[in-house]
């Protein structure tokens, strides 16, 4: 008997005087189950079953060898299949109680010659030889579970293909790349639809808002960093004569600030259509709403979570706007040549200003009468915080881009946007980005 193997060990030969015949009875037959349902984030969704691993190996799975196997059958198995990777070992109650991997079975028969002709002899079966940290993993374990299980294995074989079972039965084989891609491909479609709840949190009242008929001019701008965030602005179109005008800005990224974005504007847009549908809107109604909104909030969100930002009722006729402000303090004015900023934080104030942290939390509008043709304008530390590479923040340039905005306010905001791009040079964006500006 003359083996062959080449340098890099993916094709090998043997040769024989007789040809080698399998004995039928070194195998195992295995019933073949069919695929149930499963759901979205368990380890049968992923696995290759018979018929898949059939048709990727050509090698046929519903017949597994018995540890009492001569080693030459294995041999022939790699041999006459150069695509198969992967082949579970099975003792006579059918239960998987090893394994080979091509590379492994390779590293076996090549480590020296008389190791080659000590596993080539009829009387020696791979139970010896095989790997016996085989893992064996129900199909209805969840992908977190499987990496976790999958981790802990040594260094040596971490990342060895494993064994999905399901009722007791071979189902199929699945990798452990199979297993992150699954747990990436599936926290993408729970983000995908988080951040499209949270988006749609804006289309509450759109029904309502057709009747409308001299809507406050207004434009705004969200982008999230990591899909769903912490960001939230919307403008409310309460009657003919007052609109809102909300900015959130939430303490953290991605799914935690998401979900108190959700249960923070869930929350205001229940109450909000409450007092529409009562016609008991005003500013004093309004302030104890948000009182109520907090306390729930403290009592519904993760203590390490809160919220900054501005609510803006806007008396569209007269011209006035009152500034519920909870530790924002980002809104400027644009008239004519000038911009200003409004002070809307007061000495005097007591307790919290922000949302989510303690009940005692003081919200008191401060009022301005503004002039027609008036430009607000206000945004998220995602603008101003931005630095470019001199270490400089964009809060130092906001005002000037301020100025240069005129009466059309889609212009402006594409202004302000190029504007704030070329001032970042490229740098990573680090936070979740929006502003608002309405026109009087």
């Amino acid at each position: 008997m003359i083996l062959e193997i080449n340098k890099n060990f993916d094709e090998f030969e043997i040769q024989n005087e007789k040809e080698h015949i399998i004995d039928e009875s070194a195998f195992l037959e295995i019933q073949e189950i069919p695929p149930p349902i499963f759901s979205a984030n368990e380890v049968g969704k992923i696995t290759l079953k018979i018929n898949q691993l059939r048709e990727l190996t050509g090698y046929d799975y519903s017949k597994l060898p018995l540890e009492n196997t001569q080693t030459q059958v294995i041999y022939n198995i790699f041999h006459d299949h150069p695509k198969l990777e992967y082949l579970p070992i099975i003792n006579e109650s059918g239960w998987i109680v090893g394994y080979f991997t091509r590379k492994s079975f390779l590293s076996i028969i090549s480590e020296n010659s008389y190791n080659r002709e000590l596993l080539f002899r009829k009387d020696v079966v791979i139970k010896d030889y095989f790997n016996e940290n085989v893992v064996c993993l129900n199909a209805y374990s969840t992908l977190s579970e499987a990496s976790d299980i999958l981790m802990e294995r040594p260094e040596q074989y971490r990342f060895d293909p494993f064994v999905v079972t399901l009722d007791r039965k071979f189902f199929g084989i699945s990798t452990v790349d199979r297993v992150l891609k699954g747990i990436n491909i599936f926290l993408k479609r729970d983000f995908d639809a988080l951040e499209e709840a949270q988006y749609s949190l804006g289309n509450f009242f759109v029904e309502y808002e057709k009747n409308i008929k001299n809507p406050l001019e207004y434009v705004s701008f969200i982008k999230l960093l990591l899909g769903p965030g912490g960001d939230f602005v919307h403008k409310y179109e309460i009657n003919n004569d007052y609109a809102l005008v909300v900015l959130l800005d939430v303490c953290g990224k991605g799914l935690k600030a998401s979900s108190m974005v959700f249960t923070f504007v869930s929350m205001f847009n229940k109450q909000l259509e409450i007092m529409l549908q009562t016609n008991s809107f005003n500013l004093r109604n309004f302030q104890k709403e948000l009182i109520d909104i907090n306390r729930d909030l403290i009592l519904t969100t993760s203590p390490e979570l809160y919220a900054t930002g501005v609510f803006i009722i806007v008396h569209k006729k007269e011209k006035i706007i009152s500034v519920y402000d909870f530790g924002h303090g980002l809104i400027w004015v644009k008239r004519k040549g000038k911009v200003h900023q409004l002070k809307i934080n007061s000495s005097n104030q007591v307790g919290t200003s922000f949302f989510g942290i303690h009940d005692n939390i003081n919200i008191t509008p401060i009022s301005f009468k503004l002039k027609e043709g008036d430009i607000v304008f206000s945004c998220s530390d995602g603008i101003t915080e931005q630095m470019n590479y001199d270490k400089e923040m964009y809060i130092t340039r906001l005002p000037d881009v301020l100025k240069e905005f005129d009466d059309e306010l889609n212009k402006n905001k594409k202004l302000l946007l190029k504007d704030w791009t070329q001032f970042r040079q490229n740098r990573r964006i680090r936070d979740d980005v929006s502003f608002f500006m309405f026109k009087l």
